[in-house]
């Protein structure tokens, strides 16, 4: 663990010598559990990175999940800038856990809801999962409930998908379990939404609600591609290259052979992206979300006017499409049909007889 913690602030720091960016907009420690490293040893590590970086950034978020929440962890993190806790909830349903694989539980969850309530004083994520498998509606709007008597300020609803090489995957796969039908799956989802909506929170992203002006300006930056470092295992990183070239920089997986070997030696995949995959990201990361794709950005990101990439797409799906003057966006129904939607939308990009061209970021 420490080898891993202490190669990545030396590529930290590496990457922002070579990058030099002026300023940073936001800071996410996560993407596997900051919560099982030593107090001892966070403090260390959250001491190098602030220290690293070129200024404050405005939102710092760092991940936890309940087994492993502790006081000592929220006395460590209090002590830096870190203005935003996403806390990996899932579920309150005690018979799930088993399902999951998870070593938590209802009293867990509560334990760790308490101890932020009593002790965290900023920002407050929570992650829920819906459609597990026998599920219910009640079950579901339960688990939301419980969740707002938290008050937390964003919350994240995710679907449960079968991942490969998971013991839950494999169990889908062989039928031992059985995914909720579509109209199951529905039929929770916009049960949620309109309960969550209730209390005031905001359906900003297929999967993400927040009060207004609480969303994850992290995850924000995905969602409008605009540059950004990844640090760590598996991390990613989309960057832009000499003579506006979009690169994509994906870490190496394997633990030992990225906190065993020197910069030189770790196995990186460099891709670059030609500009009509990235014309495609954009529709697929910004329709997304409610505010969709901005006109003025894309004019100058591509040459083109939006409509006039995807016309018959928007012919065909006029009911979900939304035209406004600054930006074209997807209804909320339009958001339930985006794949089906993306299909159409990507083949006629293929057949786009433009040659397509990319200035980014802009």
């Amino acid at each position: 663990m420490v080898r891993i913690l202490e190669e990545e602030v030396r590529a930290l720091d590496s990457s922002l010598s070579i990058l030099t960016p002026p300023l940073i907009d936001t800071l996410y420690i996560g993407g596997g559990t900051p919560s099982v490293v030593p107090p001892t040893i966070l403090r260390s590590f959250l001491e190098r990175i602030f220290t690293s970086l070129p200024n404050i950034p405005a939102e710092n978020t760092i991940e936890a999940n309940p087994e492993s929440f502790s006081l000592e962890f929220l006395q460590v993190i209090r002590d830096f800038p870190i203005n935003r806790l996403s806390l990996g909830i899932q579920t309150f349903q005690p018979s799930f856990f088993p399902l999951l694989h998870r070593n938590s539980s209802p009293e867990i969850n509560r334990k760790a809801l308490d101890l932020v309530q009593e002790q965290w004083d900023r920002k407050l994520s929570i992650d829920l999962l819906y459609g597990i498998p026998g599920s219910t509606v009640k079950e579901a709007l339960i688990d939301l409930e419980v969740a707002i008597r938290y008050h937390p300020h964003h919350i994240s609803l995710y679907y449960l998908t079968p991942e490969e090489n998971t013991r839950y995957g494999e169990r889908i796969r062989k039928g031992e379990l059985k995914l909720l039908s579509s109209f199951q799956e529905e039929k929770i989802r916009k049960t949620l939404l309109g309960r969550a909506k209730e209390f005031g929170y905001r359906q900003y992203e297929i999967s993400n609600l927040a009060f207004p002006g609480e969303e994850c300006k992290h995850n924000l930056r995905y969602w409008e591609l605009r540059p950004y470092l990844g640090i760590g295992p598996s991390a990613v990183s989309t960057l832009p290259g000499i003579g506006n070239r979009i690169l994509r920089i994906t870490e190496t997986s394997d633990l030992e052979q990225y906190g065993g070997q020197r910069d030189e030696q770790i196995q990186r995949n460099w891709e670059e992206i030609p500009p009509k995959v990235f014309l495609k990201e954009v529709f697929l990361m910004g329709l997304r979300t409610v505010f969709g794709i901005q006109r003025d950005s894309f004019l100058r990101m591509f040459g083109e006017i939006v409509e006039e990439v995807i016309p018959q797409t928007i012919q065909k799906y006029k009911r979900y499409f939304t035209m406004e003057k600054t930006r074209l966006t997807l209804t909320n129904e339009g958001r339930w049909w985006l794949n089906r939607i993306l299909i159409d939308l990507f083949d006629e990009i293929d057949r786009f007889p433009n040659r397509i061209r990319c200035v980014w970021p802009v």
